[in-house]
């Protein structure tokens, strides 16, 4: 089924999630009529297209977020009109993702793993990231996609500008990496110099990554 069950977690955040196996028409038709056209009318790639109809469909599967319209504040970061609460969003090929809090910042990240994180990382991780979990190769590279991914989510859930991921962004690695699973991380990009929870999913093609700030 396209749309996997939500996932709850315990600081509050409900996650949806969407894998497009559908062709083009089918997902249009699962559309409320006026979204339809409404995509339509923008003239979308196919990618976007998937993108954009995914999206709308996650965020109508929660309550909390159902009919509303997504905009976007000055730094690009997603938010609801008229709506409380926090909006993420983040999509790799075939697999969409959005995250939702009532009171708190979150950033959700979802990452294809694939070599280009790895040709990345040395320049995004500090040395102790970049060191960690390297017991084995398939190991090692699992831990760059989550630390890669969890900078990533952090960057949207920290309403600043000019965050520069290995100078502003500390991952603390876990003991140890499973299929799921929770880590911390701080910001120093700020005066308040804030700690994250950092929630983790593993997948065969994917890891899944959402930040929210502790008290």
């Amino acid at each position: 089924m396209p749309l996997q069950p939500h996932i709850s977690l315990p600081c509050g955040v409900t996650i949806a999630l969407w894998h497009l196996t559908e062709e083009e028409p089918a997902l249009a038709a699962c559309l409320p009529v006026e979204e339809a056209k409404r995509l339509a009318k923008e003239a979308l790639s196919p990618k976007r297209f998937y993108e954009r109809a995914a999206t709308r469909l996650l965020l109508d599967s929660l309550e909390a977020t159902r009919g509303a319209i997504v905009a976007h504040t000055a730094e690009g970061q997603p938010y609801l009109p008229g709506r409380p609460g926090h909006l993420s969003i983040s999509h790799t090929r075939q697999w969409v993702t959005v995250a939702w809090h009532p009171s708190l910042p979150v950033g959700i990240d979802i990452e294809r793993l694939g070599s280009q994180v790895e040709r990345v990382a040395p320049r995004v991780l500090d040395p102790t990231e970049l060191n960690a979990h390297n017991d084995s190769s398939q190991t090692h590279r699992l831990w760059l996609h989550l630390c890669w991914s969890a900078k990533e989510a952090l960057f949207k859930a920290i309403p600043e500008a000019a965050i520069d991921f290995r100078e502003h962004l500390h991952i603390a690695p876990p003991d140890t990496i499973e299929k799921e699973g929770i880590f911390t991380a701080a910001e120093s990009r700020t005066p308040a110099r804030r700690r994250y929870k950092i929630w983790y999913r593993t997948h065969a093609e994917w890891v899944m990554v959402c930040a929210t700030p502790l008290p």
